[in-house]
């Protein structure tokens, strides 16, 4: 099962026709249309749940401080057949010089990134970094001037059935939004592709497309990202009130490497981003004729790489690592996330239908 992504995803053709699970607009003599949605209400705390109130302060304090994230990516086809991608996604102003948290998979491969403040205001945005695949963070940087901004706060002391709120962009009805919910799970871990995600804080509250990149805020502040909506069971059975959000403690060391190297040192391979391998899957190895039901299939070596400069070639079935089993429940994107940089690994490889031991050095890049 592939779990929806809480990104609001446009596309912008000249035709009629569009992407997947998007919403295509038209470019017309009078330029982009804007999609037509209703105002959705924003939840409120009902009388009989005092136990809202305390958090209707903070709300206050903290919503001028989410943000729309709009990310261009590279138009495709050229001419009238044209067509531009526009994800919509939200985000957080953590400090006064404008930085901001996002979900990575908001702002991944775009060539243009604008942030919307809650004024409406627009300002340029620039990608300072990212955590990616480990985990589904970025951080931007937007002009500072009259900035506001908030905090983050620890996530450690989140509790079963306390009270939060999700605290989303203008992607979906124009204005910031804050919705109602408890948390009804803490450390979970859910897979995305390649990778499964952990330290999860799952909640009730009410997340939509356009939400991704918003805050789930407690009584003691910002504890989560809000970057997944579950729809259906592994077994596609439907649900309902189920999202997560990446934890703060999670995320905290990656936001603050990022401000302030620009980067957060992980042990890489070359083969471990989402375009450079595919998990497999029986309906894959059967379809593919794959000598092995699991494992990692590698569709590209980055050059240059660790990967490259140890051998390890494109059709290479990686089925260990460091003699650890790699599998769904254990992608070797998450082995890797255990391993210092700088430090030896070895693969586990079935090349050409022979094993293959391959020894790879891990950097820092």
């Amino acid at each position: 099962m592939r779990l929806p992504l809480l990104l609001l995803n446009l596309g912008v053709a000249a035709l009629v026709g569009g992407l997947a699970g998007g919403v295509v607009v038209a470019v017309g003599s009078r330029g982009v249309e804007s999609p037509r949605t209703e105002p959705s209400a924003t939840a409120r705390p009902g009388s009989a749940a005092s136990e809202w109130g305390p958090l209707q302060d903070a709300i206050d304090r903290t919503l001028p401080a989410i943000v729309t994230i709009i990310a261009d990516l590279p138009a495709t086809g050229s001419g009238p057949d044209a067509v531009q991608t526009r994800n919509l996604g939200s985000g957080i102003v953590i400090d006064e010089v404008g930085h901001v948290v996002t979900n990575y998979h908001v702002v991944e491969g775009a060539s243009e990134i604008t942030v919307s403040l809650a004024t409406g205001e627009q300002r340029p945005a620039r990608l300072v970094g990212d955590d990616s695949p480990f985990t589904d963070l970025a951080v931007l940087q937007i002009p500072s001037l009259g900035l506001r901004s908030t905090s983050l706060a620890t996530s450690r002391d989140v509790r079963l059935g306390e009270p939060v709120i999700a605290l989303g962009g203008s992607a979906i009805a124009g204005a910031n939004s804050a919705n109602f919910g408890v948390v009804s799970g803490v450390r979970r871990a859910w897979p995305r592709p390649n990778v499964t995600l952990e330290d999860l804080i799952q909640t009730d509250a009410a997340v939509n497309h356009g939400d991704s990149g918003g805050a789930l805020m407690a009584r003691s502040g910002i504890v989560g990202l809000l970057t997944t909506v579950v729809r259906e069971t592994p077994n596609g059975l439907p649900i309902a009130g189920v999202s997560f959000a990446q934890s703060t403690d999670s995320i905290r060391p990656a936001i603050e490497s990022i401000i302030k190297t620009g980067r957060f040192p992980r042990a890489r391979l070359g083969i471990e981003r989402l375009d450079q391998h595919v998990e497999v899957t029986p309906t894959l190895a059967a379809r593919q004729q794959l000598p092995a039901s699991q494992g990692a299939l590698v569709t590209k070596v980055a050059a240059g790489s660790p990967a490259a400069a140890s051998g390890v070639q494109v059709g290479d079935l990686v089925l260990g690592f460091n003699n650890v089993q790699i599998d769904l429940d254990t992608p070797m994107v998450n082995l890797l996330k255990d391993v210092r940089p700088g430090a030896r690994v070895e693969l586990q490889i079935v090349r050409s239908g022979q094993p293959v031991v391959v020894g790879v050095t891990t950097s820092a890049e």
